[in-house]
């Protein structure tokens, strides 16, 4: 078993990692809507935007896995494979995603704010969500080329974090 061919529990990882997440998805359509008022609009986008960052971030750095990491027997580790990444390196990892979140973020405050998120606009595509979409479209095929054009299938952010990930089984 070569320790570093990770791509494919990498990928379901995500998928399982996903469904963790499906009951906020459920609440989201009702608790989105412009109907619910500005403060019940931030609150819910500043919970729903943040939650799965702060997951990764937390159990990559208390575990070096998540959930869908764990099930799929892969595990972040320092470069050094001696320990699991410190709380500064599970940020890291993240840094790209929180920086497009955070964007999204400041963006939905924004529509809400002045009064431009109403009802029967909620999937009108304006140029800042076009730019954030093509963004995280963009950070996830850069993030996949270097995965699996290095031996080690280090994506961008274990570069930047100066982690890895191994198999464990």
């Amino acid at each position: 078993m070569d320790k570093y061919k990770t791509f494919g529990p990498r990928f379901w990882a995500g998928f399982i990692d996903g469904l963790v997440f499906l009951p906020m998805g459920l609440f989201d359509n009702y608790l989105s809507s412009p109907a619910r008022g500005p403060i019940i609009l931030i609150s819910w986008a500043i919970a729903s935007y943040s939650v799965y960052w702060l997951y990764s971030v937390a159990l990559h750095a208390r575990y070096g896995q998540t959930l869908g990491k764990r099930a799929m027997d892969v595990k972040v580790m320092d470069v050094s494979e001696e320990r699991i990444p410190s709380l500064r390196q599970a940020f890291l990892r993240d840094a790209g995603y929180i920086v497009i979140n955070a964007s999204s973020l400041v963006y939905f405050i924004y529509i809400v704010v002045s009064h431009k998120y109403v009802t029967g606009t909620e999937q009108v595509n304006s140029l800042p969500e076009i730019i954030l979409t093509f963004a995280s479209l963009g950070w996830f095929l850069l993030e996949v080329i270097t995965m699996l054009t290095n031996p080690k299938r280090r994506a961008i952010h274990d570069l930047i974090a100066k982690t890895v990930v191994l198999r464990v089984a």
